[in-house]
């Protein structure tokens, strides 16, 4: 029988070297959140940031914000200081500057310019839309580094530098238990032995028919210091992975208000769209974890978890309860809170001057949720 392939959400957890475990159960101090919105002014403008930020980056000193629209190709720029757009910048789907066809993340590059990470190409770009500088993440690029393997990259990945990437891997119908250390000037490809973690794998969710799907959550990546920080979205770990050394230490986490992980309970190989989807929702109204930001102010990491019991046949009653997590520069969790007054499922977030931002759509304008988080004395 011939497949058809599409995966969804698929990527993985690992475990290698020496692998030291830790636990941090106590919070250190309570907090108080205060809440209030923010709305962008754009003009006469509209602006497709209002709608989503799945392509946006801030600038390095976190007063400038940049999103990308795929459909016109028009970068949009904004001071968040003013809080006001400040203007459009044409990119190209042709000629010598052209954008890939299909963009499927954004970072911020030196210089102040942009690394654009596309399906078919990538490479630098300046906020006018030139081309500064190739950078392949095309896997056939890398095939000679590993010839036997029939594989592709995620969309979750760390600069080390402006020229070493971590990522991981995946194939048509399996993962690979490895990630990558990709040397982009070279265009070699360095695998990092990481065994497949089952604790994540017995969450996922597999079609299998006509057209096979996979769910199988998702895996958050940050540079912090000299090592990556690694998340799941089931789990309430964190895993530090040195690059050069190439082990991991695992913190475990004891939430008082949330469980520690997905309880599952799910049906994992299904033969139908209709199952796919059931199984699915089962999972999605236990805990999900969410990514971790961090805030420059005052070196702290935020992260909001949340659970969703919202019918998704109704998308009407929303029941969501939220809650945020504070951690030290140290990994070690500080504080955690439910926010009474935020009952919505999190878009996009990030923390800027001792305060976690969420984007709101304000009529299909762009607006954010600010939570002022302090602690109380």
């Amino acid at each position: 029988m011939k497949y058809s392939f599409l995966l969804l959400l698929g990527f993985f957890i690992w475990s290698c070297g020496s692998n030291d475990q830790k636990s941090s159960s106590e919070s250190s101090f309570s907090i108080v959140v205060s809440q209030d919105t923010l709305l962008v002014n754009t003009g006469e403008e509209i602006v497709m940031a209002g709608s989503n930020m799945w392509l946006s980056v801030l600038s390095e000193d976190k007063k400038m914000l940049y999103n990308l629209d795929r459909k016109s190709l028009n970068l949009e720029i904004f001071d968040l200081e003013e809080l006001k757009l400040v203007k459009k910048a044409q990119f190209n789907n042709d000629g010598p500057n052209a954008l890939s066809a299909y963009v499927i993340s954004m970072r911020n590059w030196s210089d102040g310019n942009l690394f654009l990470h596309g399906f078919d190409k990538s490479g630098v770009y300046d906020f006018e839309g030139n081309l500064i500088e190739k950078l392949s993440f095309h896997p056939v690029d890398y095939a000679d580094s590993n010839p036997d393997t029939d594989f592709s990259f995620k969309s979750e990945y760390v600069f080390l530098n402006d020229s070493t990437v971590i990522i991981g891997l995946m194939s048509m119908f399996e993962n690979i238990p490895s990630i990558a250390k990709l040397h982009l000037k070279q265009q070699k490809m360095e695998l990092i032995d990481f065994p497949y973690a089952e604790r994540l794998d017995k969450f996922s969710v597999v079609l299998d028919g006509d057209i096979m799907m996979a769910s199988i959550g998702s895996v958050y990546k940050q540079k912090h210091g000299d090592k990556v920080l690694i998340h799941s979205n089931y789990f309430n770990d964190c895993l530090v992975f040195d690059p050069e050394t190439q082990a991991y230490e695992q913190i475990e986490y004891e939430s008082q208000l949330t469980s520690n992980q997905k309880e599952g309970g799910h049906q994992q190989k299904v033969s139908t769209r209709e199952e796919f989807s059931e199984q699915q929702k089962i999972l999605r109204k236990q805990i999900e974890f969410g990514r971790w930001a961090w805030d420059d102010s005052n070196q702290n990491f935020y992260r909001l978890s949340y659970y969703d019991t919202s019918s998704f046949d109704n998308p009407e009653s929303i029941q969501t309860r939220v809650f945020l997590t504070v951690f030290d520069s140290n990994l070690k969790m500080l504080a955690e809170k439910e926010l009474e007054d935020y009952r919505k499922r999190p878009g996009s977030y990030f923390a800027k001057d001792g305060s976690l931002w969420i984007h709101e759509n304000v009529d299909d304008d762009l607006g954010f949720v600010r939570l002022k988080i302090e602690r109380e004395s």
